[in-house]
């Protein structure tokens, strides 16, 4: 297969960043990408209009300009950080998960997982949600996400490899991971969705962060194809070095309702518990997601 030219230079820079990023203590390399933050933010001005604008939707007169600068400031940070943490997943290792996470909702995970079914994680874009993912393996729960490939399949592959570093599965999503899905479901295993997307495909309407938008309705068919609860989590920074995951109770799905009004209500009900965390957190939501789960600006 035959790559462009310009697929190839990311690609290396991918590689030697990540390199750069492993050599690197991890405070170090925070110290690094706050640098990069720092220069790209003050640089990347119709991305700072951009979230200004999202941020104002959500928040209206409640905050005033500084305020919201504060918040897409260290959002952008968190994006940055968040890549370099990603570059180094080779070199997690368990006893760093502990040392750097505090794992609040990992018990509930392991609770439910005792009974034999299995769980779909809706964790939103907060925190550093790729490390959430990367890390639960090291912590002896064996977890799937479902990823998009990206339009240079050379970064796309090292990505997924250095995913699989840790235990994780990568479940490409296609017109075969539903099955496939719904299967690892019902066979006792954990799957990680990002619920905050716009939709493409088939949808339901909800209400999050107070304004009407369309979300996939897959996460909620998993849950009732499979017969196993949805339960909410978030990845939460604190500081630079520090993380914090935290699950909230499972919401189960009823085999007795209609299948569209219980989609509905699972998505609804997994939106509120999402949203009311982002509401109180603004600062560790992306804000910059190129597909904006609130529609159009």
């Amino acid at each position: 297969m035959k790559y462009r030219l310009k697929h190839v230079i990311e690609y290396g820079l991918l590689r030697s960043m990540s390199g750069l990023a492993r050599l690197l203590p991890y405070r170090a390399a925070l110290a690094m990408g706050w640098g990069i933050a720092a220069l790209s933010f003050g640089l990347s001005s119709k991305l700072r209009t951009r979230a200004g604008r999202r941020l104002r939707q959500v928040f209206g007169a409640t905050r005033d300009e500084k305020a919201l600068r504060r918040i897409a400031w260290i959002s952008w940070r968190n994006l940055v950080f968040n890549a370099v943490e990603s570059l180094r997943t080779p070199s997690l290792t368990a006893e760093w998960v502990r040392r750097v996470i505090v794992c609040d909702g990992l018990q509930k995970v392991q609770d439910h997982l005792k009974t034999g079914k299995g769980l779909l994680l809706a964790i939103p874009h907060t925190g550093n949600w790729e490390l959430a993912g990367v890390s639960i393996p090291l912590l002896g729960v064996p977890i799937a996400v479902i990823v998009r490939r990206q339009k240079n399949l050379l970064a796309d592959e090292y990505l997924n490899r250095m995913r699989r570093y840790t235990g994780l599965e990568v479940v490409l999503a296609d017109s075969k991971s539903f099955a496939g899905c719904v299967r690892r479901l019902r066979e006792g295993r954990v799957i990680a969705i990002l619920p905050d997307l716009r939709a493409k495909a088939r949808s339901v309407r909800v209400r999050f962060l107070g304004i009407e938008t369309d979300v996939p309705a897959g996460m909620a068919v998993f849950a009732r194809e499979a017969g196993v609860p949805i339960m909410p989590g978030c990845a939460l920074r604190k500081g630079w070095a520090r993380h914090r995951w935290v699950a909230f109770d499972p919401i189960w799905p009823d085999p007795a309702a209609d299948q569209d009004t219980d989609v509905q209500r699972m998505t609804q009900a997994v939106m509120d518990v999402l949203g009311e965390v982002i509401r109180e957190n603004p600062e560790q939501y992306f804000w910059y997601n190129k597909r904006w789960v609130l529609g159009a600006e």
